[in-house]
């Protein structure tokens, strides 16, 4: 998503940003600056939580969260994986960031940016981020720099680079690989607050804690499965939600030790998540609609990678001691694009990046009227091409979105591939399902944005950065690269560990098998 703008109103914004002060506390020492415990989980919708609705999901801590936060009802990220945490992490909207799918190498985030966790280096800081990093698929970026995150502002990164086994997971710390023993969900909340008490207690932290799950496999502790043996759901719902309670009880592990710390008055914790829940699971057809055995999905329209509203606005709880500790619901149209400036202006960082495409929520979270312009578009694309020869197949997979209405290029095709699309525009505000198209009520909205679309599109292909490479050297990387990687990967017993020689082995062959695959779709152009 991002807020479309041109060079004069990003500089206005950061006049703006600049004219009204923080807090005294956030221009004092380090140990006046709060710390920020920031909880993204994995293809978790609001619908999966029991303060939206659902009367199945048992989420009581959560719920408990949110009776007692700031809670942003209209926050927007993209409609998938990567190109969310691309955003979060870049303050631009994934494509300028140079994101445009989860696979095929489009997934590195780009290297000469500066990234969120070097702001807090700049105020002081001590960082981390434990859990799915998913924005880095090689070592180095177009421009040869590193990728990981622990050579881009992380002190301690204990990651995987997408998805972990839910079961004795084997993480990577700062570049050396650990093996730990337990469920992933768990371990990550556990590593988690480690980290906090082994460090500086007189040094603020940012703890970025990104969980795997809810994400497939869809697999669970025996313990919470049993809460909905009984339930009227598929099983891998009752899989889907056991671990969605699992992620609630670390939570509420993670709630009640903050609670017993001398700095529980000074730390921020936000919870949210990077997209909607998958419309495989969560029962959605293709025009986004729940089926008969869909998931309750609190009214919304769509899931993953779908356009419509409930595959990208997403929960967004604040808590914050003292200054957002009580239920409140803002309504502004918010994005991930705003996490950074409003991050800088509760650190009492500036930010040297003209680049950012966001703004700071920062009077939002103090109660006072919002920085966040009337007019603010958003723009949520789906992306996801096989080869970047087709982006411009892909272009109208798309949806424009303002503080009242939606607009969605909609097709009845099963491919989004240079699918025939018809406009629907939607107002979400009185209609949140999505289901009236009011384009004859309101056809110079319809117009206006779709009209804004257009050089939007322009510019943002220009940041695609990864695409452009794999063009320029002929290197297209697609579904046949990871197939042979895949069959080329050495196979062992089941149940059996590899060796050090058979891991090198593994990456050797999967490397191999990469490369060819790149020689052989480039000769096939």
């Amino acid at each position: 998503m991002i807020g479309f703008r041109t060079t004069t109103i990003i500089s206005a914004l950061l006049m703006v940003t600049a004219a009204y002060a923080a807090p005294e506390s956030r221009s004092g020492t380090d140990a006046d600056k709060p710390n920020i415990i920031f909880v993204l989980t994995d293809d978790m919708s609001w619908g999966e939580l029991g303060c939206s609705g659902n009367e199945i999901i048992k989420t009581p801590n959560i719920d408990r969260l949110y009776d007692q936060s700031l809670r942003f009802r209209n926050f927007n990220v993209a409609a998938y994986c990567a190109p969310t945490r691309a955003q979060l992490m870049s303050g631009r909207h994934e494509f300028y960031a140079g994101v445009t799918d989860t696979r095929y190498e489009r997934d590195n985030l780009r290297d000469d940016l500066k990234i969120l966790p070097q702001y807090f280096k700049d105020a002081g800081y001590r960082t981390a981020m434990i859990g799915k990093w998913h924005l880095a698929s090689l070592e180095t970026g177009t421009t040869g720099k590193p990728l990981a995150p622990y050579k881009r502002g992380f002190d301690m990164a204990l990651y995987v680079r997408n998805q972990v086994g839910r079961f004795d997971p084997a993480l990577n710390r700062n570049g050396k690989d650990e093996n730990f023993k337990g469920y992933c969900g768990d371990i990550l909340f556990e590593q988690a607050m480690k980290w906090i008490e082994e460090g500086n207690q007189e040094q603020p932290y940012f703890m970025y804690l990104a969980t795997s799950i809810p994400h497939s496999p869809l697999k669970a502790p025996k313990e919470y499965l049993a809460l909905y043996e009984d339930a009227a759901l598929g099983k891998g719902q009752k899989s889907y939600y056991a671990m969605v309670s699992n992620i609630d009880e670390n939570m509420g592990r993670l709630m009640k030790w903050l609670e017993n710390r001398p700095d529980k008055d000074n730390t921020i914790l936000i919870f949210t998540t990077d997209n909607g829940h998958t419309v495989r699971w969560g029962g959605h057809d293709k025009d986004g609609f729940l089926m008969e055995d869909g998931l309750y999905n609190a009214g919304l329209r769509g899931g993953k990678n779908q356009q419509w509203r409930g595959g990208s606005c997403v929960p967004f709880i604040f808590h914050w001691p003292g200054v957002a500790d009580k239920a409140r619901d803002n309504n502004t149209l918010a994005s991930g694009l705003d996490i950074i400036p409003t991050f800088c202006d509760i650190i009492g960082v500036k930010s040297d990046d003209s680049g950012l495409q966001g703004y700071s929520l920062f009077n939002d979270i103090l109660g006072k009227p919002s920085s966040i312009p009337e007019d603010r578009m958003l723009f949520n694309h789906c992306g996801r091409w096989t080869y970047p020869t087709e982006i411009e197949s892909f272009k109208y997979h798309a949806a424009v979105v303002t503080k009242r209405f939606r607009l969605v290029w909609e097709t009845k095709q099963k491919s989004q591939k240079d699918a025939k699309r018809t406009l629907a525009l939607y107002d979400y505000r009185s209609d949140p399902g999505e289901k009236q198209n009011v384009i004859e009520q309101h056809p110079e909205v319809a117009k206006r944005l779709a009209a804004a679309f257009e050089p939007w599109w322009e510019e943002a292909k220009q940041g695609m950065v990864n695409d452009l490479h794999q063009l320029e050297t002929g290197n297209l990387v697609g579904p046949e690269s990871q197939k042979a990687a895949s069959d080329a990967t050495p196979k062992t017993e089941k149940g059996k560990k590899m060796t050090l020689e058979e891991k090198k082995a593994q990456k050797r062959a999967k490397f191999m098998a990469a490369k060819k695959a790149k020689k052989e779709a480039a000769e096939k152009e």
